[in-house]
C-alpha cells in the first residue's frame, strides 16, 4: 500500500507542478550524504520518514452483522486511519532554481487537499475513504529538522513536510453468538465507595406460529411493568429498558390474538410467538 502511495504522489507531482521527467528527477530514497553526492540533475525528493495514527480520527467503533439464521452476531472494527508522512526537498546546483521548484511543488500539493479514488494508483482505488492530504501544517511535523538532517548526516536545507491519511483494515473480526441481556454497571469515578448503577436492556423477536416461525414486523410489544412500549422491525426484533426480577412480556400484531408471557430478567431467551 505504501508504495501505491509513493506511486501516487509522483504522478501527482508529474501532473500538476508540472515536472518533466527527461530533465528532473523524482526519488524516494533516504536524502543522505551519500545519496546526495550522486545527483547528476534536478530532483524532486519525497522521502517517507514517518507512519502513525491519526489520533484525531480514531473510532473506538465496531460495525455489526447479525445472522438471524445462526444465531450469531459478527463484529468488524472499523478501519484505524494513518497518517503517512514525507519530507520533500528540491535539489538543484543553484539555490534560486530549488527556491523556484520547491514553490512549484508547495503549490501542486497545495491545490489537492483531497485525494479522489481516480486519482490514486494500485490498491489505494480500494480505500474506502477519498485519501486527505496536508501540506505545510505545524501539526503534521513530527520530527525536529535538525534532528531529522543530523541522522541523515547531511546539511539541512528548506523542506515541506506532506502528510496523507490512509484507512488500515486491521481484519479484526470477532462472531459470537447473540446477547438478550447487555447489562452495564457504572458509578461516579469521584468516589471508589460508590455503588455501581445497573442497567438491564432484554432483547427478543415476535415470530408467526403458523409460518414456520417467520419474523413478525410491525407488531406492538409492551413491557407491562414499566408501560414501555416498542414496534418490531422487519426481523421482528424489539428491545427494551427492564429492572431485575420478573417482568411481563404484551404483543399485538395485526391480524392475530394478542399474546403475553412472564419473563425472569435475566433469562436466555424472550422471543414471544403470535
Amino acid at each position: 500500500m505504501l508504495a501505491d502511495l509513493d506511486e501516487t504522489v509522483r504522478q501527482l507531482l508529474i501532473r500538476h507542478v508540472p515536472l518533466d521527467l527527461t530533465t528532473v528527477d523524482v526519488s524516494f530514497d533516504a536524502p543522505d550524504r551519500e545519496w546526495s553526492g550522486r545527483l547528476s540533475r534536478p530532483t524532486v525528493n519525497c522521502f517517507l520518514y514517518d507512519v502513525r495514527e491519526n489520533e484525531d480520527l480514531r473510532e473506538a467503533a465496531w460495525d455489526y452483522a447479525r445472522d438471524a439464521k445462526n444465531g450469531t452476531v459478527q463484529r468488524r472494527r472499523v478501519p484505524v486511519r494513518i497518517n503517512a508522512t514525507y519530507n520533500v526537498t528540491v535539489w538543484a546546483r543553484a539555490p534560486e532554481d530549488e527556491h523556484n521548484l520547491l514553490w512549484r511543488v508547495l503549490t501542486a500539493l497545495a491545490q489537492h487537499p483531497v485525494l479522489n479514488l481516480d486519482s490514486v494508483e494500485g490498491g489505494l482505488k480500494s480505500q474506502p475513504f477519498p485519501l486527505m492530504a496536508k501540506v505545510g501544517k505545524s501539526d503534521t511535523a513530527r520530527a525536529n529538522p535538525a534532528d531529522l538532517w543530523q541522522a541523515l548526516d547531511n546539511r539541512i536545507r528548506p523542506s515541506l513536510t506532506y502528510a496523507l491519511t490512509l484507512a488500515l483494515d486491521p481484519d479484526t473480526v470477532f462472531t459470537s453468538p447473540m446477547v438478550f441481556t447487555p447489562i452495564t454497571r457504572t458509578r461516579q469515578l469521584r468516589s471508589v465507595e460508590a455503588e455501581f448503577e445497573e442497567m438491564l436492556v432484554i432483547a427478543g423477536r415476535v415470530r408467526d406460529r403458523s409460518d414456520a416461525g417467520v419474523p413478525v414486523e410491525g407488531a406492538r410489544v409492551r413491557l407491562r411493568e414499566r408501560g414501555s412500549e416498542s414496534i418490531t422491525g422487519p426481523d421482528g426484533s424489539f428491545a427494551f429498558r427492564a429492572p431485575r426480577g420478573s417482568v411481563t412480556l404484551e404483543v399485538e400484531a395485526p391480524g392475530r390474538k394478542p399474546v403475553s408471557k412472564a419473563a425472569a430478567v435475566p433469562s436466555p431467551n424472550y422471543d414471544l410467538e403470535v
